[in-house]
């Protein structure tokens, strides 16, 4: 069973999909002829033939949400016990403040947030407790976005950042707070329904340097020091970005 703080996570994301899909404006008919310097669509084209995204302005807010895959990681503390800490599936959601540079190459400043919940770890007390890793990106990306058509384009990118991340337990406890040096691929399809909105689908791969998990007991009682490798986690996500 999840923990009351993923199902809502699930349940916000859920809410938030649901009411931007409802609100989106109806498909207009696109004009003959554009006049779009960031889209790459040559003036005076016939229509049909080309990705229509003329673009009001340069600046794009984006949102993302699906499913995180958390890969086994390895625990230790400082007498050399150690364990491999596996993970249930979870959640990630993302907002995105880009920038489009020109017709094909945009940056964008990305704050998310990716929740777990551990299924198996001695050092972490999952026998007794259920035990969230929960994990906090802020990343600098560039993307470059490559017209497929008249509505669809394909796009590919990389970030760097910081990642924020504890481990949370049920009845409120956490770890230390432990901040890294973050890292992420990311490459995806969007489908664009007008000029002003896009839909789409993402997948990311966000990694991380090693762990201070933070203070706690050895198997022998006496206070130690937890560490552990850097996570890699691997998201697919629905994207739906609007276009100022």
């Amino acid at each position: 069973m999840k923990t009351t703080r993923v199902k809502t996570f699930l349940g916000v994301i859920g809410l938030v999909l649901a009411n931007s899909t409802s609100h989106l404006p109806a498909q207009s008919p696109p004009p003959a002829y554009y006049d779009a310097p960031y889209s790459g669509v040559p003036t005076g084209t016939v229509p049909g033939r080309y990705y229509a995204t003329p673009l009001s302005g340069k600046v794009y807010l984006s949102f993302d949400a699906g499913v995180a895959l958390q890969q086994d990681i390895t625990m230790s503390d400082t007498i050399g016990d150690s364990e491999t800490v596996t993970f249930d599936p979870g959640a990630r959601l993302d907002f995105d403040l880009g920038y489009n540079f020109t017709k094909n190459w945009a940056s964008e400043l990305e704050i998310g947030l990716v929740a777990n919940q551990v299924k198996n770890s001695f050092f972490l007390g999952t026998d007794f407790m259920e035990v969230d890793l929960v994990e906090l990106p802020i990343m600098v990306n560039v993307i470059y976005t490559q017209p497929l058509g008249r509505h669809f384009s394909t796009y590919i990118g990389g970030g760097i950042g910081g990642v924020f991340s504890d481990y949370s337990n049920e009845f409120g406890g956490t770890t230390a707070s432990d901040t890294t040096f973050g890292f992420q691929g990311l490459a995806g399809i969007k489908y664009a329904i007008n000029d002003r909105w896009d839909i789409g689908v993402t997948y990311k791969f966000l990694g991380t340097t090693d762990h201070d998990v933070g203070p706690g007991f050895d198997s022998n009682g006496n206070p130690t020091e937890f560490k552990s490798d850097g996570t890699m986690t691997h998201s697919i996500l629905v994207a739906l970005t609007c276009k100022f």
